[in-house]
Protein backbone atom coordinates (compact mmCIF):
# COMPACT_ATOMS: atom_id res chain seq x y z
CA UNK A 1 0.00 0.00 0.00
CA UNK A 2 1.16 3.57 -0.69
CA UNK A 3 -0.28 6.83 0.21
CA UNK A 4 1.58 8.76 -3.07
CA UNK A 5 -1.15 9.98 -5.78
CA UNK A 6 0.38 11.82 -8.34
CA UNK A 7 -0.48 16.04 -9.06
CA UNK A 8 -3.38 15.87 -11.18
CA UNK A 9 -1.84 17.36 -14.14
CA UNK A 10 1.30 14.93 -13.82
CA UNK A 11 -0.16 11.55 -14.11
CA UNK A 12 1.41 10.30 -17.49
CA UNK A 13 4.89 8.32 -16.87
CA UNK A 14 6.51 10.78 -18.75
CA UNK A 15 5.69 14.10 -17.21
CA UNK A 16 6.09 12.72 -14.12
CA UNK A 17 9.88 11.55 -15.33
CA UNK A 18 10.40 14.62 -16.90
CA UNK A 19 9.38 17.06 -14.69
CA UNK A 20 11.77 17.08 -12.00
CA UNK A 21 14.44 16.55 -14.41
CA UNK A 22 13.79 19.34 -16.94
CA UNK A 23 11.09 22.15 -14.76
CA UNK A 24 12.35 21.19 -11.18
CA UNK A 25 14.99 24.23 -9.49
CA UNK A 26 15.70 22.87 -6.31
CA UNK A 27 17.02 26.05 -4.05
CA UNK A 28 20.76 25.56 -3.79
CA UNK A 29 22.40 24.00 -0.36
CA UNK A 30 25.81 24.56 1.13
CA UNK A 31 28.05 21.60 0.39
CA UNK A 32 31.61 20.93 1.06
CA UNK A 33 33.43 18.52 -1.20
CA UNK A 34 35.50 15.79 -0.16
CA UNK A 35 37.85 13.93 -2.50
CA UNK A 36 37.82 10.58 -1.11
CA UNK A 37 40.41 7.86 -1.83
CA UNK A 38 39.40 4.35 -2.83
CA UNK A 39 40.75 1.13 -2.09
CA UNK A 40 42.79 0.89 -5.68
CA UNK A 41 43.83 4.04 -5.08
CA UNK A 42 41.00 5.73 -7.61
CA UNK A 43 38.90 8.48 -6.47
CA UNK A 44 35.65 9.84 -6.17
CA UNK A 45 34.35 13.06 -4.50
CA UNK A 46 31.63 13.43 -1.60
CA UNK A 47 29.26 16.03 -1.24
CA UNK A 48 28.55 16.67 2.55
CA UNK A 49 25.98 18.73 4.20
CA UNK A 50 26.38 18.66 8.12
CA UNK A 51 23.69 20.84 9.99
CA UNK A 52 24.50 23.45 12.64
CA UNK A 53 24.84 21.70 16.50
CA UNK A 54 24.20 17.82 14.11
CA UNK A 55 27.43 16.46 15.69
CA UNK A 56 25.86 17.43 19.42
CA UNK A 57 23.18 15.57 18.36
CA UNK A 58 21.59 12.00 18.27
CA UNK A 59 19.96 12.70 14.48
CA UNK A 60 21.50 10.10 12.01
CA UNK A 61 23.21 10.52 8.94
CA UNK A 62 22.67 9.80 5.35
CA UNK A 63 24.51 8.33 1.88
CA UNK A 64 22.66 9.66 -1.23
CA UNK A 65 23.80 7.93 -4.64
CA UNK A 66 22.63 8.79 -7.59
CA UNK A 67 21.48 7.16 -11.08
CA UNK A 68 23.28 6.47 -13.69
CA UNK A 69 24.56 9.78 -15.44
CA UNK A 70 23.58 11.47 -12.56
CA UNK A 71 25.84 13.06 -9.80
CA UNK A 72 25.33 15.27 -6.47
CA UNK A 73 24.00 18.11 -8.54
CA UNK A 74 21.12 15.85 -10.11
CA UNK A 75 17.69 17.52 -8.57
CA UNK A 76 16.79 14.55 -6.73
CA UNK A 77 19.77 14.19 -4.75
CA UNK A 78 20.30 18.30 -3.51
CA UNK A 79 16.14 17.61 -3.06
CA UNK A 80 16.63 14.45 -0.67
CA UNK A 81 19.50 16.24 1.12
CA UNK A 82 17.28 19.29 1.41
CA UNK A 83 14.70 17.68 2.96
CA UNK A 84 16.73 15.65 5.58
CA UNK A 85 18.89 18.78 6.11
CA UNK A 86 15.32 20.51 7.32
CA UNK A 87 14.83 17.99 9.85
CA UNK A 88 18.18 18.44 11.27
CA UNK A 89 19.78 14.95 9.68
CA UNK A 90 23.69 15.22 8.35
CA UNK A 91 23.88 13.81 4.98
CA UNK A 92 26.65 13.50 2.24
CA UNK A 93 25.87 12.45 -1.37
CA UNK A 94 28.20 10.25 -3.65
CA UNK A 95 29.40 10.84 -6.65
CA UNK A 96 30.42 7.62 -8.56
CA UNK A 97 33.73 7.50 -10.03
CA UNK A 98 33.79 10.01 -13.15
CA UNK A 99 30.36 11.04 -12.38
CA UNK A 100 31.34 14.51 -12.29
CA UNK A 101 32.21 15.32 -15.22
CA UNK A 102 35.75 14.89 -14.38
CA UNK A 103 37.65 11.52 -15.65
CA UNK A 104 38.61 9.34 -13.02
CA UNK A 105 42.32 8.12 -12.83
CA UNK A 106 41.69 4.43 -13.93
CA UNK A 107 39.70 2.42 -16.67
CA UNK A 108 36.93 1.43 -14.48
CA UNK A 109 33.84 3.24 -14.59
CA UNK A 110 30.78 3.17 -11.81
CA UNK A 111 27.93 0.17 -13.09
CA UNK A 112 25.37 -2.05 -11.03
CA UNK A 113 28.17 -4.48 -9.39
CA UNK A 114 30.37 -1.45 -8.13
CA UNK A 115 29.44 -2.22 -5.07
CA UNK A 116 33.39 -2.36 -3.38
CA UNK A 117 33.29 1.45 -3.86
CA UNK A 118 29.85 2.06 -2.07
CA UNK A 119 31.76 -0.48 0.69
CA UNK A 120 34.78 1.99 0.61
CA UNK A 121 32.23 5.44 1.22
CA UNK A 122 30.11 3.70 3.99
CA UNK A 123 33.32 2.58 5.49
CA UNK A 124 35.01 6.07 5.86
CA UNK A 125 31.73 7.73 7.06
CA UNK A 126 31.51 4.76 9.28
CA UNK A 127 34.79 5.44 10.61
CA UNK A 128 34.33 8.72 11.01
CA UNK A 129 30.99 9.27 12.81
CA UNK A 130 31.06 5.54 15.01
CA UNK A 131 28.44 6.65 17.03
CA UNK A 132 25.78 7.65 14.60
CA UNK A 133 23.09 5.70 12.85
CA UNK A 134 23.53 5.67 9.27
CA UNK A 135 21.89 5.01 6.37
CA UNK A 136 21.44 4.80 2.90
CA UNK A 137 19.78 5.76 -0.21
CA UNK A 138 20.34 4.84 -3.55
CA UNK A 139 18.19 6.07 -6.92
CA UNK A 140 18.10 3.73 -9.72
CA UNK A 141 21.26 2.20 -10.86
CA UNK A 142 22.53 4.35 -7.77
CA UNK A 143 19.44 1.74 -6.07
CA UNK A 144 21.20 -0.94 -7.57
CA UNK A 145 24.59 -0.75 -6.49
CA UNK A 146 22.98 0.33 -2.74
CA UNK A 147 21.12 -3.74 -2.98
CA UNK A 148 24.35 -5.29 -4.08
CA UNK A 149 25.97 -4.01 -1.80
CA UNK A 150 23.23 -4.63 1.12
CA UNK A 151 23.18 -8.02 0.25
CA UNK A 152 27.06 -8.81 -0.72
CA UNK A 153 28.89 -6.50 1.50
CA UNK A 154 30.15 -6.79 5.16
CA UNK A 155 28.10 -4.03 6.85
CA UNK A 156 29.48 -1.67 9.53
CA UNK A 157 27.43 -2.52 12.60
CA UNK A 158 26.20 1.58 12.52
CA UNK A 159 24.23 0.67 9.39
CA UNK A 160 20.93 0.94 10.28
CA UNK A 161 18.39 1.40 7.47
CA UNK A 162 18.14 1.59 3.29
CA UNK A 163 16.25 2.36 0.68
CA UNK A 164 16.48 1.87 -3.07
CA UNK A 165 14.02 3.79 -5.77
CA UNK A 166 12.88 2.94 -8.88
CA UNK A 167 15.69 0.17 -9.39
CA UNK A 168 16.79 -1.73 -12.37
CA UNK A 169 16.51 -5.47 -10.63
CA UNK A 170 16.80 -7.15 -14.01
CA UNK A 171 19.30 -5.38 -15.72
CA UNK A 172 18.96 -7.28 -19.66
CA UNK A 173 15.00 -6.91 -19.13
CA UNK A 174 15.08 -3.37 -17.99
CA UNK A 175 18.05 -2.96 -21.14
CA UNK A 176 14.97 -4.57 -23.48
CA UNK A 177 12.53 -2.21 -22.12
CA UNK A 178 14.37 0.94 -22.67
CA UNK A 179 14.09 -0.27 -26.51
CA UNK A 180 10.46 -0.31 -26.55
CA UNK A 181 8.05 2.98 -27.59
CA UNK A 182 8.74 6.60 -26.06
CA UNK A 183 11.41 4.87 -23.74
CA UNK A 184 13.93 4.71 -26.61
CA UNK A 185 14.63 8.23 -26.15
CA UNK A 186 15.83 7.98 -22.66
CA UNK A 187 17.65 5.34 -24.00
CA UNK A 188 19.20 7.89 -26.41
CA UNK A 189 19.64 10.54 -23.91
CA UNK A 190 21.73 7.82 -21.53
CA UNK A 191 23.80 6.27 -24.30
CA UNK A 192 25.11 9.88 -25.57
CA UNK A 193 25.74 11.21 -22.29
CA UNK A 194 27.51 7.58 -21.49
CA UNK A 195 29.50 7.87 -25.21
CA UNK A 196 30.52 11.30 -24.40
CA UNK A 197 32.00 10.46 -20.83
CA UNK A 198 34.09 7.61 -22.08
CA UNK A 199 35.55 9.66 -24.91
CA UNK A 200 36.53 12.37 -21.97
CA UNK A 201 38.31 9.27 -20.18
CA UNK A 202 39.95 8.00 -23.51
CA UNK A 203 41.39 11.38 -23.50
CA UNK A 204 42.86 11.64 -19.38
CA UNK A 205 43.83 7.59 -19.74
CA UNK A 206 46.39 8.55 -22.89
CA UNK A 207 47.67 12.13 -21.45
CA UNK A 208 48.29 9.94 -18.15
CA UNK A 209 50.90 7.06 -19.64
CA UNK A 210 47.97 4.54 -20.11
CA UNK A 211 47.83 5.10 -24.23
CA UNK A 212 47.30 1.06 -24.57
CA UNK A 213 43.72 1.27 -22.91
CA UNK A 214 42.87 4.57 -24.45
CA UNK A 215 43.24 3.06 -27.40
CA UNK A 216 41.28 -0.26 -26.99
CA UNK A 217 38.45 2.57 -25.25
CA UNK A 218 38.32 4.69 -28.69
CA UNK A 219 38.25 1.65 -30.88
CA UNK A 220 34.58 0.51 -28.93
CA UNK A 221 33.21 3.82 -29.25
CA UNK A 222 34.31 3.83 -33.37
CA UNK A 223 32.05 1.37 -33.32
CA UNK A 224 28.94 3.37 -32.29
CA UNK A 225 27.21 5.81 -31.83
CA UNK A 226 25.34 2.82 -29.47
CA UNK A 227 21.63 2.45 -30.08
CA UNK A 228 20.86 -0.16 -27.40
CA UNK A 229 22.19 -0.93 -23.68
CA UNK A 230 22.56 -4.48 -24.35
CA UNK A 231 25.52 -3.39 -27.03
CA UNK A 232 26.89 -0.70 -24.81
CA UNK A 233 27.36 -2.95 -21.89
CA UNK A 234 28.41 -5.82 -23.77
CA UNK A 235 31.24 -4.11 -25.73
CA UNK A 236 32.13 -1.82 -22.86
CA UNK A 237 30.94 -2.15 -19.76
CA UNK A 238 31.56 -6.31 -19.38
CA UNK A 239 35.02 -5.87 -21.15
CA UNK A 240 36.48 -3.34 -19.60
CA UNK A 241 35.28 -4.34 -15.46
CA UNK A 242 35.89 -8.00 -15.73
CA UNK A 243 32.83 -9.52 -17.34
CA UNK A 244 32.82 -12.39 -19.75
CA UNK A 245 30.07 -10.53 -22.16
CA UNK A 246 27.20 -8.43 -21.59
CA UNK A 247 24.64 -11.38 -20.16
CA UNK A 248 27.36 -12.05 -17.79
CA UNK A 249 27.13 -8.49 -16.18
CA UNK A 250 23.46 -8.81 -16.45
CA UNK A 251 23.22 -11.91 -14.70
CA UNK A 252 26.04 -11.17 -11.94
CA UNK A 253 25.02 -7.73 -11.20
CA UNK A 254 20.97 -7.98 -11.67
CA UNK A 255 19.88 -7.14 -7.84
CA UNK A 256 16.63 -9.30 -8.37
CA UNK A 257 18.75 -12.24 -7.02
CA UNK A 258 20.05 -10.96 -3.57
CA UNK A 259 16.97 -9.19 -2.37
CA UNK A 260 16.38 -12.31 -0.01
CA UNK A 261 19.41 -11.70 1.21
CA UNK A 262 18.90 -8.05 2.79
CA UNK A 263 19.86 -8.11 6.23
CA UNK A 264 19.00 -4.35 7.72
CA UNK A 265 15.72 -2.56 6.99
CA UNK A 266 15.21 -1.75 3.92
CA UNK A 267 12.54 0.17 1.47
CA UNK A 268 12.44 -0.83 -2.13
CA UNK A 269 9.69 1.92 -3.70
CA UNK A 270 9.00 1.51 -7.60
CA UNK A 271 6.30 2.60 -9.85
CA UNK A 272 4.45 0.54 -12.12
CA UNK A 273 4.42 2.88 -14.93
CA UNK A 274 8.62 3.60 -14.39
CA UNK A 275 9.47 3.54 -18.58
CA UNK A 276 12.51 2.12 -17.36
CA UNK A 277 11.74 -1.04 -15.93
CA UNK A 278 10.64 -4.37 -16.87
CA UNK A 279 7.33 -6.19 -15.19
CA UNK A 280 10.41 -8.42 -13.14
CA UNK A 281 11.43 -5.22 -11.56
CA UNK A 282 8.47 -5.17 -9.28
CA UNK A 283 8.77 -8.05 -6.96
CA UNK A 284 6.69 -9.95 -4.59
CA UNK A 285 6.76 -9.59 -0.86
CA UNK A 286 8.01 -13.44 -0.63
CA UNK A 287 10.89 -12.37 -3.20
CA UNK A 288 12.72 -10.46 -0.48
CA UNK A 289 14.05 -10.88 3.00
CA UNK A 290 11.82 -10.37 6.34
CA UNK A 291 13.72 -6.91 6.44
CA UNK A 292 12.41 -6.04 2.94
CA UNK A 293 9.60 -3.26 2.54
CA UNK A 294 8.17 -2.88 -1.32
CA UNK A 295 5.94 -0.76 -2.07
CA UNK A 296 4.86 -0.37 -5.66
CA UNK A 297 2.49 2.56 -6.44
CA UNK A 298 0.36 2.79 -9.60
CA UNK A 299 1.98 5.58 -10.89
CA UNK A 300 4.94 7.99 -10.63
CA UNK A 301 7.47 7.44 -13.49
CA UNK A 302 11.24 6.83 -12.72
CA UNK A 303 12.47 8.49 -9.83
CA UNK A 304 9.58 10.71 -10.23
CA UNK A 305 6.83 10.71 -7.66
CA UNK A 306 5.53 14.33 -7.90
CA UNK A 307 2.37 15.00 -5.95
CA UNK A 308 -0.22 18.10 -4.97
CA UNK A 309 1.49 20.97 -3.62
CA UNK A 310 0.98 24.02 -3.10
CA UNK A 311 0.11 24.87 -6.40
CA UNK A 312 0.86 23.78 -9.91
CA UNK A 313 3.87 25.59 -9.84
CA UNK A 314 4.71 24.39 -6.15
CA UNK A 315 4.26 20.63 -6.09
CA UNK A 316 5.09 18.03 -3.84
CA UNK A 317 8.00 15.77 -3.74
CA UNK A 318 6.72 12.17 -2.36
CA UNK A 319 10.19 10.87 -2.30
CA UNK A 320 10.98 13.79 0.25
CA UNK A 321 8.41 12.93 2.45
CA UNK A 322 8.39 9.19 2.21
CA UNK A 323 11.64 8.44 2.72
CA UNK A 324 12.91 10.56 5.59
CA UNK A 325 9.44 9.03 7.03
CA UNK A 326 10.88 5.26 6.45
CA UNK A 327 14.31 6.40 7.72
CA UNK A 328 12.60 7.85 10.96
CA UNK A 329 10.65 4.98 11.63
CA UNK A 330 13.60 3.04 11.32
CA UNK A 331 16.53 5.14 13.03
CA UNK A 332 14.78 6.94 15.50
CA UNK A 333 13.38 4.75 18.02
Amino acid sequence: MSSFKPAWWLSNPHLQTLYPSLLRKTQSLPRVRERLRLRDGDWLYLDWRLPAQWIESDLPLVIVIHGLTGCSGSQYVLGQQRALDERGWASVAMNCRGATGEPNDTVRAYHAGAFDDVADVVSAVAARYPQKKLAIVGFSLGGAITLNYLARESLPANLKAAVAVSVPLDLGACSDRLDQGFSRVYRRHLLTKLQQTWRRKSLHLEKSGQAQIARYIRQRLERGPYKSFRVFDNELIAGLHGFRDGDDYYARCSPLQVLPDITIPTLLLQAEDDPFLAPVCFPKPHQGSAKLTIEITPKGGHVGFVEQGVSVREPGYYLERRIPQFLLQTLCV
